[in-house]
């Protein structure tokens, strides 16, 4: 008689952390390296872009440096001890504490922009204060990991969520027409 793949407790078909993590890794240098690319795209030098663009390069280096950390330190764990329901609360807690401030930081900056500077450059509030949410809910969902899931797919999914906002940035950095003093 053969038992179920089911049976085995691994579910089929699923990635392994750790191959999760080691991709989000190498893909989080390769949109940190867009940040070059942006660079080109643009007319003028990063010291002469308008507060505004130079706040979103700030983002898009921010959310691919962030999932780089979460996933070395996912790593580091996997490395020094067996996948544990603990090791993904602590992963998950480290995240919230990041994330937080990091939120905190995002609206200070978009609500710190003078009346009308951030569509003068081609964007909109509304589109900052969407990502903001849903960075919120990214921080919550950590904090229920924390508490009460204890698995790896919320803190890989924050992972994705900032990846999936670096990835915003850099397209809204090259697609957006650079304006001046902005």
């Amino acid at each position: 008689m053969h038992s179920c793949p089911l049976d085995s407790g691994i579910r089929p078909n699923t990635m392994e952390p750790s191959t999760a993590l080691s991709a989000s890794a190498q893909i989080a240098i390769a949109i940190s390296g867009f940040a070059g690319v942006v660079g080109v795209f643009r007319t003028e030098s990063v010291h002469d872009w308008g507060l505004v663009e130079r706040f979103w390069l700030r983002l898009l280096l921010l959310n691919s440096i962030l999932p780089l950390a979460f996933s070395m330190v996912g790593l580091f764990f996997l490395a020094v001890a067996p996948d544990s329901p603990a090791m993904w609360r602590w992963c998950s807690g480290l995240a919230t504490l990041v994330m937080i401030p990091y939120a905190t930081l995002i609206v200070r900056a978009v609500v710190g922009f003078a009346p009308g500077q951030v569509e003068a450059a081609g964007g909109n509030k509304f589109t900052s204060y969407t990502l903001v949410a849903i960075l919120t809910v990214v921080c919550l969902l950590q904090l229920c990991n924390v508490a009460i899931l204890a698995v790896f797919w919320p803190f890989f999914g924050a992972i994705v969520a900032l990846l999936l906002g670096a990835m915003y940035q850099f397209v809204r950095l090259v697609l957006t027409p650079q304006k001046r003093d902005t």
